[in-house]
């Protein structure tokens, strides 16, 4: 029996909450060339955007300066795996990319990631962004969305929306049925 569709504002809350417990996911960026890279990556949720660090050697660094158009997928995948499908819940964002400057910002980054991976607790993996005149081989980046496909099994199998987010990216602005579409 399919669960009654969520209004706007819980997709919203239900996304912001994937966004905050599931730490791993997959970031694909554009290469030069042409062709895709993807990219298993942790994610850190800030309300609908997410904070990402990665090295300055990195073909996706190169890809993201080049191009900061992005796409990343995180999904809940239940513990009991095929049993439990109908608890599934995950999200394919199309977004942009902005690399991090402000010491602020890279501060409240570092305190998310800290918050949501306990395995990072205790680490002084970060230090090297507190410290002046370090030439740093890491850079901390967020990815704003602009729109989304949000899928949850809990409603009924299968069960998608796409998305589509504020110019502030701070609020889903619409909601409508799931289409194969270019958005």
């Amino acid at each position: 029996m399919a669960a009654t569709a969520p209004t706007t504002d819980e997709i919203e809350a239900e996304i912001a909450e994937l966004l905050r417990i599931e730490e791993v996911g997959a970031l694909a960026v554009t290469l030069a060339d042409g062709s895709p890279h993807v990219a298993t990556m942790h994610f850190a949720g800030d309300g609908l955007s997410v904070y990402c660090h990665t090295f300055v050697y990195t073909r996706k660094y190169e890809a993201m300066k080049s191009d900061p158009r992005v796409s990343y997928t995180l999904a809940y995948q239940p513990p009991g795996g095929f049993y439990d499908r109908m608890k599934l819940r995950a999200i394919q964002v199309s977004g942009v990319v902005t690399f991090l400057e402000d010491q602020a910002e890279i501060e409240r980054a570092i305190a998310l990631c800290g918050e949501q991976f306990d395995w990072l607790k205790d680490s002084t993996m970060f230090d090297n962004f507190r410290r002046e005149g370090v030439e740093l081989r890491q850079v901390f980046f967020r990815i704003d969305p602009i729109s989304a496909m949000w899928n949850d099994n809990r409603v009924r199998m299968m069960w998608r929306q796409d998305v589509v987010f504020t110019p502030d990216h701070e609020h889903v602005a619409e909601v409508t049925p799931y289409s194969t579409a270019p958005r």
